[in-house]
Order: C-alpha cells, then sequence, then structure tokens
C-alpha cells in the first residue's frame, strides 16, 4: 500500500504540495484507492481518498495502528561533510538504520560548507517511506567540528570509527542497553590526529572497521547496522 505524508485537520488527513503531486499526477490514483498516512507522530493511518481537490487530496481514515518501523533508541549520526555523491548514499541508509537525527559538521578537510534544505527534505520522506518509517528523523543546519564535540556530552555512548585505529574491534558492550548513542563518522579525506584525539578526548570509543579502507558511505552504514543490532533498536 502506497505512503504518503500530509496534515491532520478536523478527523481527516490532507495530502498537499509534492506529496499531492505525487499521489494524483504521478500516480494518478482516484477516489475510492487505499494508502497509508503518516502525519509525523507514532501511528500509521489507514485511509480511502475521499476526494481529490485541485490543490490536495482528502483522506478518510479508516483504522489507526503503531507504527512497527520506529526506532526503540535515540541514535544520532553525527557525519563530517562530505562530496554530494557521498551525502545522496549517506542520508537514505542512514534513515534506514533507524537515526533519530543527522548533524553535518564542516572540519580541516571539509570543502563543501552547506547543502539545499529542500533536497534534503525530499531524500527524508522518500527514505522514510521507504523503509516504513511515520515520524521523520531531524537533519539538522551544518554545524562546526567544535561544535559538534561539544554535543557528544549529551550522550550515554559515542562510538568512533577511525582510519587510525589500529588495535580495538567494535565491541557489542560499547552500546548494549544505552538508549541515547552518537555515531560520529568521518568523510572521504577521514579526520586530521589531531581531531581524532579530539573525539576520542570527549569519550568516542574509537575502534577499527577492519583492515580494508571504506569509502564513508560504506563506514556509515557498518557503524550504524553495529550500533542498531547491538542496541537493539
Amino acid at each position: 500500500m502506497r505512503r504518503f505524508f500530509g496534515r491532520e485537520q478536523n478527523g481527516k488527513i490532507i495530502i498537499e504540495n509534492s506529496e499531492y503531486f505525487h499521489l494524483s499526477k504521478v500516480l494518478r490514483m482516484k477516489e475510492g484507492e487505499e494508502v497509508i498516512a503518516s502525519i509525523n507522530d507514532e501511528n500509521d493511518y489507514y485511509c480511502k481518498i475521499a476526494s481529490l481537490n485541485k490543490n490536495n487530496c482528502v483522506l478518510a481514515i479508516e483504522r489507526v495502528e503503531k507504527c512497527p518501523a520506529l526506532p526503540k533508541n535515540n541514535i544520532v549520526l553525527f557525519q563530517m561533510m562530505p562530496k554530494k555523491e557521498y551525502f545522496d548514499s549517506i542520508l537514505p541508509k542512514a534513515i534506514e538504520l533507524g537515526v533519530s537525527e543527522i548533524y553535518f559538521f564542516t572540519s580541516s578537510r571539509v570543502m563543501i560548507k552547506n547543502f539545499k534544505r529542500e533536497r534534503v527534505d525530499s531524500q527524508v520522506s522518500s527514505a522514510c517511506k521507504q523503509c516504513e518509517r511515520s515520524i521523520l528523523p531531524i537533519v539538522h543546519d551544518m554545524i562546526t567540528f567544535e561544535q559538534m564535540l561539544g554535543k557528544l556530552k549529551e550522550f550515554e555512548c559515542v562510538i568512533f570509527p577511525n582510519e587510525h585505529e589500529k588495535e580495538q574491534h567494535f565491541e557489542p558492550k560499547f552500546v548494549e542497553g544505552k538508549k541515547d548513542i552518537a555515531v560520529v563518522v568521518g568523510n572521504e579525506g577521514g579526520f586530521s590526529e589531531e581531531e581524532a584525539e579530539k573525539i576520542i578526548e570527549r569519550g568516542g570509543k574509537s575502534f577499527s572497521l577492519g583492515t580494508r579502507i571504506l569509502r564513508c558511505d560504506t563506514a556509515v552504514t557498518a557503524s550504524l547496522t553495529l550500533a542498531s543490532i547491538f542496541s537493539n533498536n
């Protein structure tokens, strides 16, 4: 069943803007067809299309169920800003793997200093539909490396896949039983040794992802998979 994000109004759900365009013009759905609607809360709303208007679609709610794909824990990704091709890969993978929030940050090895908010919002919505999440994760505005360090103190656990690490591999005990977990990942240029040391000083558990050097989007996928599985997210 198709899923759309909308808003609640007077006991019905309104689908508008790009979601309305996709429903009516791309998929050419008709009145009476069934859909699942999300209004950025913990529920899935099973609906029928009540009416298709010039600028929106009105859905009649038939039943409400709690969304089974909601993350159980608060896993936050801190990602050093990568090149566009990696950015477009990282964002959906992180959402599918259950992050609650994403912070992109600058550092000494970052060339790109911003991203297009409208495009990111579209990617977030699309990824949530893919993995059937009803609450949109938050992608924050860009922050600096120092601001990122300051936020790490808010978490029970900070895991840090570190290309400089030679001894320590990931251990499940890093995240087992933890509810607030930060994952800090570098971009294609990696962290300087000084930056890596600062993350460790702030409590980051440095670990190796193996002898092969991974692309940053692969490192994100591997690290978030470990965090999600072993924290029972």
